[in-house]
């Protein structure tokens, strides 16, 4: 048997095409519990931990190869024709790399706070951490690690359950995560995307920023959509759920005949 990321399906895996989330690095499949109840009216959503992550399995340093073979993995295990996939910050590369390299099950992608590589510094930063949290623990990351990525939202209880969360992970899983994203670049699989785009960004992004999503576009064939909400930070799905449900809600009737088409062509 595969070794398959833990993941929850919500909804028929026969009945196309099916949301594929993809959660940033640091947190799990719970970021997406807040958009759920939008989509899973209908839509058919697979919400997985990477390797890693949550309760999936460990490994060494894994990185966009070993990230997609493993969706891939889960797909076919699950038996699930048509996808969406739909990832956040880090994620989101993924999510790109997937569509990229997969486009005859892919009927749109979507992505949040986009970023399209770890830039230099991102790189020296993501390095710096898995060696301190490798010698300390998360708490030798903490709270910065959490608070920056919540620039102007509210320190409410989603705020402490994301701390909570982050905090309880395990160290060394957490490291290899980390390293595998420190080197990431998705720029080419970004330029063989073919399928419709929407990319989403937070205003309030200090570690993606604006820039970073216009980069993101710029890579993408003409049509891709770049849209931004002035309210959002770092991670759009956890913080402002209703609003980035909702934006994809209006964006995937062009999944609905990007579909048609795939399955027109078969």
């Amino acid at each position: 048997m595969p070794d398959l990321l833990h993941h929850r399906l919500h909804g028929d895996a026969a009945r196309p095409p099916a949301l594929l989330l993809i959660h940033p690095l640091g947190a799990t499949l719970d970021l997406w519990n807040g958009c759920l109840p939008a989509w899973t009216q209908r839509f058919t959503c697979l919400a997985l931990d990477l390797r890693s992550a949550g309760a999936s399995p460990p490994g060494k340093a894994p990185g966009l190869d070993r990230h997609v073979e493993d969706l891939e993995t889960l797909r076919i295990a699950l038996g699930i024709d048509a996808i969406v996939p739909i990832g956040c910050a880090m994620g989101g590369m993924v999510a790109a790399a997937y569509a990229a390299r997969h486009p005859e099950r892919v009927s749109a992608l979507v992505i949040s706070n986009p970023t399209p590589r770890s830039s230099e510094a991102g790189r020296a930063m993501l390095t710096a951490r898995a060696e301190a949290v490798r010698a300390g623990g998360m708490a030798a990351i903490l709270p910065a690690a959490v608070e920056r990525p919540f620039e102007a939202q509210p320190r409410d209880a989603r705020y402490d359950r994301y701390l909570d969360a982050f905090a309880a992970q395990d160290a060394e899983a957490y490291a290899e995560a980390v390293l595998g994203f420190a080197s990431a670049d998705a720029s080419a699989d970004l330029a063989r995307v073919r399928c419709p785009v929407l990319l989403v960004a937070g205003r309030h992004d200090l570690l993606l920023p604006l820039e970073q999503a216009e980069a993101t576009r710029a890579l993408l064939p003409p049509g891709a959509r770049l849209e931004i909400d002035e309210e959002g930070a770092h991670f759009l799905p956890y913080q402002c759920p209703e609003a980035f449900a909702a934006r994809v809600l209006s964006f995937l009737p062009q999944a609905a005949s990007h579909t048609r088409t795939l399955e027109n062509g078969r």
